[in-house]
């Protein structure tokens, strides 16, 4: 149940957030998005993550494994984006990325989602019946995996 309601808590922080925030914005942003930051508050939970993200016939499933010594800290960092959550229903202003605003476009178009916490990190599955959400959803998979290959390539150079 703390899972469910988690998961419902970002969905109406996205939401929110999404009708709060304006202007051109980097896909991802670790630094200045509020979601994002509860991620990479925790020195080298971000570069220990494995974050995959694939298209279905109907939707999209996220999956992220973290490392038994950071566990903890990702969990943390799942409660402080619902902590962001509550401070967004509550009419806060918040920034986020460009990312997590088009991800909150698609959960105000409907969405079913199904979250599974996991031993090592979690699963997250987001369908529709509506084609269209189920386009932008896709398209969502392929930006992040763009930013997230350009963001290994920086560290690389």
């Amino acid at each position: 149940m703390k899972r469910r309601m988690f998961v419902l808590t970002v969905l109406v922080m996205v939401v929110a957030a999404g009708a709060t925030t304006a202007g051109e914005k980097p896909w991802l942003d670790m630094v200045n998005c509020d979601m994002c930051k509860n991620i990479a508050a925790t020195p080298g939970l971000l570069e220990s993550m494995q974050w995959e993200q694939h298209d279905l016939s109907n939707g999209i499933v996220a999956v992220t494994s973290v490392p038994k010594g950071k566990l903890e800290a990702y969990r943390k960092a799942h409660m402080g984006m619902a902590e962001t959550g509550k401070r967004l229903m509550a009419g806060e202003q918040m920034e986020l990325c460009g990312s997590c605003t088009a991800l909150g476009m698609c959960m105000m178009k409907g969405v079913n989602q199904e979250y599974v916490e996991t031993m090592n990190g979690d699963v997250w599955i987001i369908t529709s019946d509506n084609a269209e959400v189920v386009a932008e959803l896709h398209d969502w998979v392929k930006k992040n995996k763009e930013a997230m290959a350009a963001m290994g390539e920086k560290k690389k150079g």
